[in-house]
This record gives structure tokens, sequence and C-alpha cells, in this order.
């Protein structure tokens, strides 16, 4: 495409010498009488990739128009024009983002020489923006790539573990979508800061990592159809540090932004308790990371209202009555009171991704 240049000037002899010379130079102009004028047609298609402008003109003079020019098109090259040398103006408008400047009367072979490279300097700066703009897009799309290469491997992990257990249907998709209800719920009425969007982003995505420490416990344990004896269940109780163990493994010392921080929270601390009763490590209150005490709530709820070989499935009001009797014991009150409040998005989650179908609330 033909390069647009503009010619500005109120003297229309000077407008005329100008597109004389340039068409002598092989390049088509448009010319103007004032800095209004050009503005506008510079607003349009095709906008202009040189301008040479009178300095001193009626209206909006050479050096408004030089700035207004440069926030429409950062990329669009500007030469002055005057009949006076005038330091204190050159200076202004170099600093503005001119690129040369002419005084009048100028010789053919100077002005040739200055809309070559003037025009040379505003194709290097839109090849360089296309360049910054292509490495942008194949950054982003390289960053989604791997967004989506991790996300399909922490499902991958999760479902591997899962395989060994598999009586409870898209436990894993359920515990994910309880943990991502329960955060957007509390971010809307608590002011912790951490409630991020990344922050609930990155709870959907590690939430099923959760017991992944399973891997390491014996199957004659961990498919028991009956109650675990105290020495099984002080077995099956190390899944949380396994599991923990494993995805720390996976973090790079002093790496503060890894993916699997968050995973390796919720691994070891969803069976702490409120009281500080849980385990393996004993921690209670808000020593426990947040994520593992929603994990913690969403957990406890999917084991209440799923069957497994050892137990039938209670309704989710017969679940809820539990949680409740639990409030500040097992659970965090305050992530109590935020699952109350959206209860009936979790029967409708288990509705999608139950067990064969919703379960039925107790009659009131």
């Amino acid at each position: 495409m033909a390069d647009h240049i503009l010619v500005v000037d109120d003297d229309s002899a000077i407008r005329q010498l100008l597109a004389a010379q340039l068409g002598q130079l092989g390049y088509q102009c448009e010319t103007v009488a004032d800095g209004g004028e050009a503005l506008e047609l510079s607003r349009q298609a095709p906008s202009p990739s040189l301008v040479l402008t009178d300095i001193r003109m009626p209206g909006v003079d050479g050096v408004e128009l030089l700035r207004e020019l440069k926030q429409l098109d950062e990329n669009v090259q500007v030469v002055m024009i005057s009949g006076q040398q005038d330091l204190d103006t050159v200076r202004k408008c170099l600093r503005e983002g001119a690129y040369d400047y002419l005084l009048k009367p100028f010789e053919l072979d100077e002005l040739a020489s200055t809309v070559t490279r003037a025009l040379e300097r505003y194709h290097l700066r839109r090849e360089n923006q296309r360049y910054r703009h292509n490495l942008e897009r194949m950054v982003l799309e390289q960053t989604e790539e791997i967004r989506t290469t991790r996300d399909v491997a922490l499902m991958t992990l999760a479902k591997l573990a899962e395989s060994r257990d598999n009586e409870t249907g898209l436990h894993l998709e359920r515990i994910a979508a309880y943990s991502h209800r329960l955060a957007k719920e509390l971010a809307r009425s608590s002011p912790a800061n951490q409630l991020t969007r990344a922050f609930i982003e990155q709870l959907h995505k590690s939430s099923p990592l959760h017991d992944i420490g399973k891997v390491g416990i014996p199957d004659a344990i961990l498919l028991k159809p009956g109650p675990l004896s105290p020495a099984e269940f002080e077995i099956m109780k190390s899944h949380a540090k396994i599991g923990g163990d494993t995805l720390r493994a996976g973090i790079e010392p002093g790496d503060k932004q890894s993916f699997l921080i968050m995973a390796m929270e919720i691994a070891y601390g969803h069976h702490e308790r409120w009281d500080g009763c849980g385990y393996p490590n004993g921690l209670a209150g808000s020593s426990i990371p947040l994520a593992a005490r929603i994990v913690a709530l969403a957990d406890s709820y999917d084991a209440l209202t799923s069957n497994r070989p050892y137990k039938r499935a209670v309704s989710p009001d017969e679940a809820t009555r539990r949680i409740v009797a639990d409030r500040g014991a097992h659970f965090d009150p305050l992530i109590v009171d935020t699952f109350l409040r959206c209860r009936s998005d979790f029967v409708e989650i288990f509705t999608r991704l139950g067990e064969g179908g919703p379960l039925q609330d107790d009659d009131d």
C-alpha cells in the first residue's frame, strides 16, 4: 500500500509547492489548510504515514497538531516546517515526538532526504509493532497451552489416585465444583484479600488432588468394605502426609508462585479440624490454609451424600445437619455459614455430577 502523506499549511502557495515537489519525488499527498482539518483526515482511513506541517497556523497550530497526531497513532512521523529558526520551538517539537524540522525555503534534495528517512522510520516502527504484537500473541497462546497442559496433568494425576478406589463416581468433579462454589460465595461476603479470582480458579484446579496420597495406601486398607481397625485407620490417615510430601517435592526451593503450593496445602490440610483435633499436624483455626478449610467441608459433604461400600448415603438435609453440628469443631464457622447460603447449589451440583441421580431432601 502506498504511503499516505499529508501536507498542512495555511499558505496555499507553500501547500502547492510541497505537493509539486513531493510529486516529482514519486509521492502522492493530500493538502489541507489548518490543523483541525488535518486531524479529521487523520482519524479516517487510510491514516497518514507522514505529516509535514507548518508550525504557526491559526486555530490548531503545528505543535498542538503534533501532539494530537501522536495520540492518534504513535507511529506517524511528523516533520515541522517554519520560516523562522526558533531553537526553543525546535526542542519542544522534538520532545513531543517530531521526527525532524525543515526551514523555509528548503531544497528539493533536503526535502527528499527528510521524507525518505521519515518514511523508513515509520515502516520500521510499524514492523516492530507488528512483531511485538505477534510475539505477545504467541506468548499468550503458549501460556494458555501450558495452563491447559497443567490442568490436564493435575486431573490425570488425581484420577490416577482415584482409580484405585473407584467407588465414588464423579467424586473429583464434585469436589472441584463444591469448592469453587464455596469460594465464590465466601468472596462475596468476606473481606479476605486471599479470595481473588486467581485463588478461586486455582482452588477449582487443585482441589481434586486432595487425596493424591491414597496412592501410598495398601489395597487391603483402601478397598476394605467394612470399618477400619484403629491400626488400619492410622495407616489410612497417613495419606494426607504422603500427598502433601509428594506435591512438595515438585516445588522448587524459593518458588512462591508454583501452582502446586495450593494443591500441597490442600493435601496436607483437608483433614485438619478447626478445633485442632485433626491430622496430620493438629493445626487449628486460621493456621489451617484457607483452601484446605474449604475443601474439608466440600469433601465431608460429598462423603456424607455418596454411597460407599461400608455405608449408605444420607440426604442433603441430613448432611447439612451434621455439618452445622460440627460448626466450630470440625469446620471453620465462617465457611459453614457460607455453605448454608449456597447449599441449594450443592444439591444442583450433585444432580449434575451425582451417582445416578439427585438425592432427595428430607420432608420438613
